[in-house]
């Protein structure tokens, strides 16, 4: 097949794909049988699945085949607002589950804390879903000594944020934040059900207090096409 019929085979799913009853429940048939209804082949037929993937039109999930993806987040990582709030907003449904909870060094997270190397933290992993949909793998290490008993009596299937404030008074005042586009690892592929290496976008998020103690680090690996990072910026007079 040509590189001119990959790309009109891509234009016609496209198009299909604005047709919100096109697909049952938004999976797309198997690539055997879509392959036989457009009268191509696989690899012709894999090409313009990669390219809608590409385009955030589609995902793939293990084992589950092909799904329209739904309309991306709004999300702003600057804002105090816990996932739960900020998902509900936009009239979907979000979801957590707590993975892992534990007390243990993290190089990475004491660097950016400012922190020896070896300094023991708090640390929460949680996989958080959108209308049933794994979209973030993440991980968050806190400073002991400024939440203690946090592993013990936190709450952690709602906003941390929200506890650290309202339980232990604590004011996120600094947050230094960094973004990377990079493919998913072995760990947040298995948690978001993707095939390792797929696209991902990763938040990584040092919090301090207003005289710049440090309080917590997070990791936020996100699918590539799960949200849209917004942020507004307002001028100082």
């Amino acid at each position: 097949m040509s590189d001119a019929y990959y790309l009109h085979l891509t234009d016609r799913l496209r198009e299909q794909l604005k047709d919100p009853d096109a697909f049952e429940e938004g999976r797309l048939p198997s690539e055997r049988v879509l392959a036989e209804r457009f009268d191509t082949t696989r690899v012709t037929l894999r090409q313009a699945l990669g390219q809608l993937e590409g385009e955030g039109r589609i995902h793939r999930s293990n084992r589950r085949g092909w799904f329209v993806s739904p309309p991306r987040l709004d999300y702003d990582p600057t804002r105090d607002s816990g996932f739960n709030d900020y998902v509900t907003a936009q009239g979907r449904r979000p979801r957590t589950e707590v993975l892992l909870t534990d007390l243990q060094a993290h190089p990475p997270a004491a660097q950016a804390l400012g922190l020896a190397a070896q300094t023991p933290l708090y640390l929460i992993r949680r996989r958080r879903f959108v209308d049933e949909r794994a979209v973030l793998s993440e991980s968050m290490w806190v400073v002991p000594e400024r939440a203690p008993g946090l592993l013990e009596e936190g709450q952690f299937g709602v906003s941390l944020w929200a506890e650290l404030r309202g339980r232990y008074g604590l004011t996120l005042a600094h947050r230094e934040l960094r973004f990377y586009s990079e493919s998913l690892g072995e760990q947040a592929a298995r948690e978001l059900g993707v095939a390792m290496g797929s696209p991902g976008l990763t938040v990584r998020r040092a919090t301090f207090d207003e005289q710049h103690r440090p309080i917590g680090y997070d990791e936020e690996r996100w699918l590539h096409n799960a949200l849209c990072i917004t942020v507004t910026l307002k001028n100082k007079p």
